[in-house]
């Protein structure tokens, strides 16, 4: 119930309508960034589980295919010995390297290998292309080739 326009003074009314307008204001701005900061952390969507098994000297599969958009939650499972898997975060070819094209749920998982433990890396594809994955542990002769492809498409 508002006093305004019962005798009170006309510039205290217009004074007490800014503030509300401004505190409403601040409030739309901060439900608009925590919706925005929910979709850029892939909130919302499905997740596409893909499991991946290494062994020496190979990934399978060697080709995983994604949607850009898509949250991605890949589980690596060790069929021999220990193996990890470290994902390139920008596409081949890209020469800016100021924005990743995988963003990392957390991104302290992407190579990290431990003993006897599934490795689970959690990502949203954001730009399309493709992407590298080799092996994170060195296992043996043929370490080196021990490669997959990640394919992000439009």
């Amino acid at each position: 119930m508002s006093l305004c326009g019962r005798g009170y003074n006309l510039a205290v009314c217009e004074e007490d309508d800014l503030r509300g307008r401004i505190v409403l204001a601040g409030l739309a701005c901060l439900v608009l960034v925590t919706l925005g900061r929910a979709q850029d952390a892939g909130g919302g969507g499905a997740v596409k589980v893909i499991e991946i098994s290494a062994k020496k000297y190979e990934f399978s599969p060697s080709e995983i295919r994604v949607k850009k958009g898509e949250r991605v939650q890949l589980k690596v499972h060790s069929v021999d010995v220990t193996h990890g898997v470290k994902i390139e975060v920008y596409p081949e070819g890209q020469k800016d390297k100021s924005a990743p094209g995988l963003k990392f749920a957390e991104p302290d998982q992407n190579g990290k290998v431990q003993k006897n433990v599934d490795q689970v890396i959690d990502f949203v594809a954001v730009e399309a292309g493709t992407y590298e994955i080799k092996c994170a542990k060195l296992c043996g002769m043929g370490h080196g080739r021990m490669k997959a492809k990640l394919i992000v498409e439009e």
